[in-house]
């Protein structure tokens, strides 16, 4: 094994209030620009392979405000050896290399900072993100390569550390890292506070977006920091899991928010917004967060910016007032599209399991509203967990099959599990949890307390994907079922977006109906499907019929069903799509990036004819 490399760090030179931080160079620095970071993104998993990664966008930033030369590099998932990688480092000469650390990149991470160390002995190695906050001695244990593993938010630590770095100083006093001192020794310094006022940073560079263009389905943007729920399952900052002092919840203004998005609207000419906040109307999901949130909308409004986004809600915090439905009114006028709701049971005891504040009747509530004005619903779902029954296994799938049945891995979906998290406690001191998890950071480590619910879910893991999925959660060759569930979202959008621009052209709206009566007839024969299909394989499991001849039959069988209806219903939107233009509503408008009309921009709607622009 490498021997540890020997970090010199010292304290920052000046002491402030907690939760104060300002960006600013020691003046004992002075060439900055010599000093380089590289930040490796390791695209692994469901959740994560999305190129923007804003925390490592926002500590980019940070160091380049004050002289730093930073760089942001992906690593595509199974690139085995990371030769490319280990190459490009050479070249690039950096100082320090890091990576935000996540349970399911955990493995990915260790064999390519052995391939790093190999090529750079001397270079420091340091982790963070949600892994490190909430298992960093864990981490430095497992990973015997890296060096430092930040706790909490990136941007004062990675700034700090750099500094430090800079100037050889020790690291026995740097608040919120772990680190490994030369003896191979593993240390942790007391968290720094949360980051109190949000404006003082930078805005995120925007590295991923320039790179990639339009390739991208969104960028994101967050509004705010912290969450005043308490879900027993999730690992980011809110009420109960925080390792930093502070505030539960932080928010940025409506204007700074506001000219971040015209900023990306105006220097990338993309308009596609993915706000990344865990609840867009906190702080306090009424008055308060609403005013917040109603402020946003008019700004994008007032500043006339021709985009569109996404947001987070909670359940609870929606009622069928006519205040609430004002709201959403003017959030979908704003580009509002698409809403992630951590619905997560159609159960009231598996509500109070994940110590979720919505009830059942909130939940179906809050997907009404949304589909009555038009917006997308990604909803979070957990069917399968180390408490699931047969009881609770039917009574979701019957849930589902009446709210959204449409998206099978919605209901056969199973528990990730996250250092950090409640129900990892309760897991454990229950006796589930693998003796390896706290090694491997295993998202299902865990055993289920009914070992057939057990079965049932292992197998329908199994159904869409290689073990990279099954095994890992990661994403790799993408079945008929993932495919349609992006598809779904984009053809949501499509039907959401052409109603926006174009419902007033003549004809319009009339072969919008129709489309919409096309897709929702599909859906609903799909929940019917997936429905059926779920009950018949517990039934097998619970008469111990399902093997796995029936279950390769089966992977066959889903992949060929929902390839039939991906190509159905893009045969529709095909047509659709010509019918419209006849009507002169040009669908290249609704892309993600902006068309280029020139010093104009575009076009905001259009008369009888499809001529010019009326206003």
């Amino acid at each position: 094994m490498p021997q540890p490399v020997d970090i010199d760090i010292s304290p920052a030179p000046t002491r402030r209030k907690p939760g104060e931080f300002t960006i600013a160079l020691d003046p004992r620095i002075t060439d900055p620009g010599r000093f380089r970071v590289s930040f490796l993104i390791l695209l692994d998993g469901d959740l994560v392979m999305s190129p923007e990664h804003l925390g490592v966008a926002y500590m980019t930033s940070v160091l380049r405000s004050v002289g730093f030369t930073a760089e942001i590099r992906e690593v595509e998932h199974g690139a085995d050896p990371h030769a490319a990688v280990v190459e490009h480092l050479r070249e690039y000469r950096p100082d320090l290399v890091c990576f935000t650390l996540m349970s399911l990149n955990l493995t990915s991470c260790v064999s390519l900072c052995q391939e790093i160390r190999q090529a750079l002995p001397d270079v420091p190695i340091a982790c963070g993100g949600p892994a490190g906050t909430f298992a960093g001695l864990d981490v430095l244990r497992n990973n015997p390569y890296t060096d430092v593993v930040a706790v909490g938010e990136g941007e004062p630590t990675i700034l700090d550390l750099v500094q430090r770095l800079y100037l050889a100083e020790p690291l026995t006093d740097c608040p919120g890292v772990c680190y490994r001192d030369a003896d191979g020794g593993l240390h942790q310094n007391p968290a720094r506070p949360l980051i109190h006022d949000l404006e003082v940073l930078p805005f995120p560079a925007r590295d991923q977006l320039s790179q990639h263009g339009d390739k991208l389905e969104y960028v994101r943007v967050s509004t705010s920091r912290g969450c005043v729920a308490n879900c027993a399952f999730c690992s980011a900052p809110h009420l109960k899991n925080r390792v930093q002092a502070g505030k539960a919840w932080r928010g940025r203004g409506p204007e700074q928010i506001v000219e971040e998005v015209a900023q990306i609207v105006e220097r990338h000419q993309f308009r596609t917004i993915d706000f990344v906040d865990s609840t867009f109307e906190d702080p306090d999901g009424g008055r308060v967060g609403k005013k917040r949130a109603a402020a946003i909308a008019q700004g994008l409004l007032d500043r006339d910016l021709d985009i569109y986004y996404n947001v987070c809600m909670r359940a609870e915090n929606w009622r069928d007032t006519p205040e609430d439905h004002a709201l959403l009114d003017l959030l979908t006028a704003s580009g509002l599209e698409k809403v992630n709701v951590g619905i997560e049971a159609g159960t009231a005891e598996e509500l109070l399991l994940w110590e979720k504040r919505a009830t059942v009747e909130d939940n179906v509530t809050i997907i009404r509203m949304l589909r009555e004005h038009g917006i997308y619903l990604a909803m979070g779902f957990i069917p399968f967990h180390p408490y699931a029954t047969v009881d609770t296994l039917v009574a979701n799938a019957k849930f589902l099959r009446d709210n959204a049945g449409h998206n099978l891995r919605r209901m056969t979906e199973r528990l990730e599990i996250y250092p950090g998290t409640a129900i990892v406690r309760r897991i454990e001191g229950e006796g589930l949890l693998w003796d390896t998890y706290h090694e491997t950071l295993d998202p299902y480590g865990y055993d289920f307390a009914d070992e057939r619910v057990g079965k049932l879910a292992k197998h329908f893991a199994r159904l869409y994907n290689n073990d990279d999925y099954h095994r890992n959660g990661v994403i790799t060759d993408q079945s008929a079922v993932f495919e349609f569930e992006t598809y779904n979202v984009v053809m949501q959008t499509f039907i959401s977006r052409l109603h926006r621009r174009f419902g007033k052209l003549p004809g319009v709206d009339e072969v919008m109906e129709g489309f919409k009566a096309t897709v929702h007839a599909v859906r609903q024969e799909m929940g019917q499907f997936n429905y059926t299909f779920f009950m018949s394989n517990l039934e097998a499991v619970m008469n111990d019929s399902l093997d796995l001849d029936k279950q390769d039959r089966q992977v066959v069988e889903v992949e060929e069903y929902f390839r039939a209806r991906l190509d159905q219903l893009r045969s529709e939107q095909l047509r659709v799509g010509k019918r419209l233009t006849r009507l002169g509503a040009r669908v290249m408008e609704i892309s993600s990036t902006l068309p280029n009309f020139g010093p104009g921009g575009l076009p905001r709607s259009y008369s009888g004819e499809g001529s010019g622009a009326t206003w």
